[in-house]
């Protein structure tokens, strides 16, 4: 492909009196540096020209500028990860690029000073203004801010030139067919699944590039940063209710970059008050200015998802000058909350409290939006959204990834999730056993990474960047694994009580600080399919940070990611060494787990669709009964658990409740019925039928219906109970007796209503079989009737009325949006139920929010599409 030489300029302009930010997005270009002669103070020097550079990305990686170049073929899709040279092959030059662009400043007054600001660089660089160097020692590492003053490098031009010259870790890490490489990536400060995983390929240039934003930042002769806000609720806390005063305290780093004394006053601007500091500032200091504790009378506290209202406030703290400039200013959004912790030693867990409230942990473990660490904050919101959706309230960030962007941060303040944030520490890079197929010794690993000081630096200036956020909960050291010793200690005893105390920090996420194992269990999983009782009967952890099963995509994703001749069923045989599942070289590459036998329980394999169909009726059952197990067992067995994992980076055949379209499959509707804050469910290992409480509310004037019907429709049973559901409780109620006739296969359906109102609080629906694993009866369903009536409430949501009238059951219907033109699917869309099941009769009314769609679709005439195991689609247009 030619390369194009692109002439450009970023304009920004900037007034006098206020400090403003402008991020560097636009007009840069690349080129390898192996290509380049010359250094960056020739190629920022006035006489240079590009000639010959990608148009590239940033902020972004390597590949994504190659990607985006139609240099190198899609990744996510067949077997051309193998077709892009990986980094372990073709060495760390390959991979080793210049970026370049150009920006236009207006003239500045003497008393202005310019900041480069980047927020994420991976691993090395150098970098170059207008023909100077800017650092002055090299940058190393991913996690590590850096803010350079370049205000003396402007030289007065208008037309400013802009160099970074950015190389991979070293060493890069060789995949060698173990499940994490060879480990060696762990030696860098560095996101570690890059060179492979059990769940991905590897990433051929292990995200090296400017993967976080650049901007410029103008302020006065002194810059006000980090601003950090500590909140404290005293006592126990009820949600929605008027709140005895909270306690809030700010402070802010104050950076005098000028050569002379600098007085002024720093005022906080919070609600109707403003509070102020007067301030001296030495030349070239560095100075924190904390203000006296504000007390907040009656506050809107943050409370997680399912507990109560995440509730948010805004304050300013702006720095003047005693000439009366402003010299610099940061708004910063923040909740008012207060976490706490404590060991249960009779549960053998540790417990997690907000506002004094227990919190029984429902959630996901997260990698990362995107393998390629194509970032959004609209793509944040969604994928955030997904999990608020499900009624989770936690996310675990995976100590193998990153750590998480603010505006990732900002979703989760704004859903009430709570987030658990790993470290870059790894039980299998770090050295937790011997491992053959890694390239040091075990006790070498356990030293891992190879920069000690790096490592705390760069968890100090995350702090810095995210403490601001309610929705961050804990700190975690490492994915079962604690750090190297003196890391630990450090982190421990000196780094979070310095610069965030308001904490919990936990050494390693299987820690004894957090269960306490038995001789019954000793690690966390199982991560692959099981009998639904057994997630009732299988004793787990008491708290499991890793636990999950098979999470297949829909078929239409499916056939995004492959050609067709690949999008063939996998094929099982019984051995005598268990289930063996047979699958072509893609299915392999993506990472398919197993359903073993299960898919073969619903009948034999008739088709691709066919196969997919069963595939997410397993997932449905798989991902309820996971969570409902340990409903079951809440605050006698269990403090919560974590689903390992919620989402994928990368197009793989596993572990997810939603892929990397965003498309949601069975699993994702699944959970998202377990997980209800007030929720009634069949217990599969005893058929009792329980009312989980999650909330510190008690709940009376409930009534509770239990009905067993026959897969046609014909009503068999019907138990009935009126409720009241303690705070935090699950209460047994009704025990279901199933007939012997009339089987194996029975409907379940359980409602839970207002008694005075008849409201419906919560539903579940269950396909019972008293043969075990022999759902084969389903297939004696006929052609199912429907009728659909879609009509727009809004401009982003729509309700539709499916309506079975007929005298069959409508079993398992999924819907999806699309596109009217083309039938192309439309993403993300959120339905309050998908994947349900009406019998003769009955009416279900399933909200759309259409809210976050992809811009490209937002204009488009849009249609809804309802399939099931017995219903042929239907394509009803959205008004």
């Amino acid at each position: 492909m030619k390369r194009i030489c692109y002439f450009f300029l970023a304009f920004i302009v900037f007034t006098k009196l206020s400090a403003q930010e402008v991020e560097l997005t636009n007009n840069w270009v690349a080129k390898k540096a192996s290509e380049i002669s010359v250094d960056g103070t020739v190629l920022t020097s006035a006489e240079f020209t590009p000639e010959g550079w990608l148009p590239a990305t940033v902020p972004g990686t390597i590949l994504t500028t190659l990607l985006n170049n139609k240099l190198i073929p899609d990744p996510g899709f067949g077997l051309n990860n193998q077709n892009i040279p990986d980094i372990s092959e073709v060495g760390r030059e390959e991979y080793t690029y210049w970026f370049f662009t150009r920006f236009r400043m207006a003239d500045l007054t003497t008393d202005r000073q310019v900041w480069l600001k980047f927020r994420g660089l991976n691993y090395t660089a150098e970098i170059f203004v207008n023909g100077e160097k800017v650092n002055s020692k090299t940058h190393e590492g991913m996690f590590l801010r850096e803010k350079y003053l370049i205000t003396d490098l402007l030289k007065g031009e208008t037309i400013n030139r802009l160099a970074v010259y950015v190389a991979p870790p070293d060493p890069t890490g060789d995949p060698n067919g173990g499940k994490e490489g060879d480990g060696t990536i762990a030696k860098s400060v560095t996101v570690q699944f890059t060179p492979g995983w059990d769940w991905i390929q590897p990433i051929a240039d292990r995200n090296t590039g400017i993967w976080d934003k650049v901007s410029i930042e103008v302020t006065g002769t002194v810059d006000l940063r980090d601003t950090f806000v500590k909140t404290r609720v005293p006592g126990i806390r009820i949600p929605g209710t008027l709140q005895d005063p909270a306690y809030l305290t700010f402070s802010a780093e104050l950076v005098n970059a000028s050569d002379t004394i600098q007085k002024g006053e720093l005022t906080l601007r919070f609600l109707t008050t403003d509070k102020k500091e007067k301030v001296t500032l030495l030349p070239n200091s560095k100075t924190i200015v904390t203000f006296k504790e504000i007390k907040q009378t009656a506050p809107r506290l943050w409370w997680p998802n399912g507990t109560g209202t995440p509730a948010l406030y805004d304050a300013m703290l702006f720095l003047t000058l005693d000439d009366g400039t402003i010299s610099d200013s940061e708004s910063l959004t923040f909740g008012i909350r207060e976490t706490s912790t404590y060991f249960d030693n009779d549960l053998g867990s540790r417990i997690f409290l907000v506002n004094g409230q227990k919190i029984f942990i429902k959630g996901g473990n997260w990698i990362a939006s995107d393998a390629l660490l194509r970032l959004s904050r609209d793509r944040y919101d969604s994928e955030v959204k997904m999990h608020s959706e499900m009624n989770m309230n936690t996310i675990r960030v995976w100590g193998g990834s990153i750590t998480e962007r603010p505006e990732f941060y900002d979703a989760c303040d704004k859903y009430g999730i709570l987030v658990w944030q790993d470290l870059w520490i790894t039980r299998d890079n770090n050295g937790r056993w011997a491992d053959t197929t890694k390239s040091d010794a075990q006790d070498l690993r356990r030293s891992y990474p190879d920069n000690h000081s790096l490592f705390i630096e760069s968890v100090i200036d995350q702090i810095k960047l995210l403490r601001n956020h309610p929705s961050l909960y804990l700190w975690c050291g490492g994915n079962e694994f604690a750090p190297p010793a003196d890391i630990n200690s450090l982190l421990k005893d000196s780094v979070f009580p310095q610069f965030d105390n308001t904490r919990f920090y936990l050494n390693g996420s299987t820690s004894e600080d957090l269960i306490k194992n038995t001789t019954e269990v000793i690690a966390d999983g199982p991560y692959s399919i099981q009998e639904p009782s057994a997630f009732f009967t299988a004793r787990q952890l008491s708290f499991n940070p890793a636990v999950g099963s098979v999470g297949l995509p829909n078929s239409t994703t499916l056939r995004k990611i492959m050609i067709e001749a690949d999008l063939v069923p996998p094929q099982t045989f019984k051995k005598k060494s268990g289930i063996e599942n047979v699958i072509n070289k893609t299915w392999e590459y993506h990472k398919y787990l197993g359903y073993g036998d299960f898919i073969e329980r619903y009948g034999s394999v008739k088709s691709f669709e066919d196969f997919c169909m069963k595939a997410q009726l397993n997932n449905y059952e798989q991902s309820r009964s996971l969570q409902e197990g340990y409903n079951s067992g809440m605050w006698s067995l269990y403090s919560g658990m974590l689903v390992w994992k919620s989402q994928n980076p990368w197009t793989a055949l596993k572990g997810q409740f939603y892929d990397t379209f965003l498309d949601q499959n069975a699993g994702f509707y699944g959970y998202k019925h377990a997980a209800q804050p007030l929720h009634v469910q069949l217990n599969l290992d005893d058929t009792t039928v329980c009312v989980i409480n999650t909330n510190p509310k008690e709940r009376r004037g409930l009534s509770l219906k239990a009905m067993i019907y026959g897969i046609h429709g014909s009503l068999i049973s019907k138990s009935e109970a009126a409720i009241t559901a303690m705070p935090f409780s699950v209460t047994d109620t009704v025990k279901l007796s199933f007939p012997k006739t009339g089987g194996p296969l029975f409907f379940v359906r359980l409602t839970l209503s207002n008694t005075y109102t008849n409201a419906l609080l919560d539903e579940n629906f269950y396909w019972i079989s008293t043969k075990k694993g022999d759902y084969t009866s389903l297939n004696e369903l006929t052609e199912a009737t429907v009728s659909v009536t879609v009509n727009k409430v809004s401009d982003t949501k729509a309700l539709a009325e499916i309506r079975n009238s007929a005298s069959e059951t409508s079993f398992f219907m999924k819907g999806m949006v699309t596109e009217q033109e083309n039938g192309k699917q439309v993403f993300p869309v959120f339905m309050d139920d998908n994947y349900f099941t009406l019998l003769p009769g009955e009416k279900k009314i399933i909200e759309i929010d259409l809210y976050n769609i992809n811009a490209e679709s937002s204009d488009k005439a849009l249609s809804f599409e309802l399939d099931g195991w017995n219903l042929k689609k239907m394509i009803v247009e959205i008004p």
